[in-house]
């Protein structure tokens, strides 16, 4: 495998507060949660999305760090699947946090009970739900959401049915790989689509199950995000992944060591910055 020359015109890395001038920028937070995923994209237009909102015991800390940029009110929720630390946020969220709309892939397995408590929760909330697959779109003018996975029939494999979004603005996107695995990249793979992205956030906590060769020559990412937390049990992310982006020259950043990751751009170039 070739390495991926790192031809962007300009990297800045500077401090958060300069974020608050003015200008069409959108905004990638991956959000430091421990173990699990909680991204928030602040879009040019002032719409707010929140893709996954981390696990049981660090839900709280999602709701103060929206609270703490002034966010009451979120425009759209993404779930992209079930696992604990992708849902178990939202209990901590809602109803502190007004949600216009939340999305999920619709995939329900025996004996989780996360999509229960899940869909009475939106019940009671009275939460507008829909359902996202492949193919389908979400338009915050003028940034595009193009949601790249699961495609159907489900595999039943829930990390393999991940919601897995392409987000562009102008010359930039971003991937979020959510806890796609090597099962779930193939199938995408698959679909001959276009998932070139300067920014990826990386599958499954960059565990070794997910994140192949193949796939990130597919992606060629200039940056790569893991979101994963300190000491996990389970030994993520994995000593394969870490080795592979490193030989294809990707600049890797992981909330366990640099806490909250933000991402700019102007749609012409990146910022990056650790919180």
């Amino acid at each position: 495998m070739k390495k991926y020359p790192i031809i962007f015109a300009i990297v800045l890395f500077f401090l958060y507060p300069s974020f608050a001038s003015g200008g069409a920028f959108l905004e990638m937070h991956v959000i430091d949660v421990g173990q699990g995923d909680a991204i928030l994209i602040k879009t040019p237009s002032g719409n707010n999305v929140l893709v996954d909102s981390g696990n049981l015991s660090t839900g709280y800390l999602v709701r103060q760090y929206l609270q703490s940029h002034g966010i009451s009110v979120l425009d759209a929720v993404i779930i992209t699947h079930m696992h604990p630390d992708h849902v178990g946020g939202l209990f901590s969220l809602v109803p502190d946090l007004a949600v216009k709309k939340i999305y999920d892939s619709g995939a329900v397995h025996t004996g989780d009970d996360f999509w229960d408590e899940y869909i009475v929760l939106t019940k009671n909330l009275k939460i507008q739900r829909d359902v996202l697959g492949g193919g389908d779109e979400l338009s915050f003018d003028p940034v595009k959401m193009w949601v790249l996975s699961p495609s159907k029939p489900l595999t039943g494999d829930m990390n393999a049915d991940s919601i897995v979004i392409k987000i562009c603005y102008e010359k930039i996107s971003f991937l979020l790989a959510a806890d796609l695995n090597k099962r779930g990249e193939k199938r995408l793979l698959a679909g001959k689509l276009d998932l070139r992205s300067q920014v990826l956030k990386v599958g499954h906590h960059g565990a070794d199950d997910a994140t192949s060769g193949t796939f990130l020559d597919r992606v060629r990412p200039l940056w790569a995000v893991i979101s994963v937390g300190k000491d996990s049990p389970k030994c993520y992310p994995g000593e394969k992944t870490l080795e592979l982006l490193k030989n294809v020259g990707v600049n890797v950043l992981r909330t366990d060591q640099d806490g909250t990751v933000i991402v700019r751009t102007d749609g012409e170039s990146l910022s990056v910055v650790r919180e």
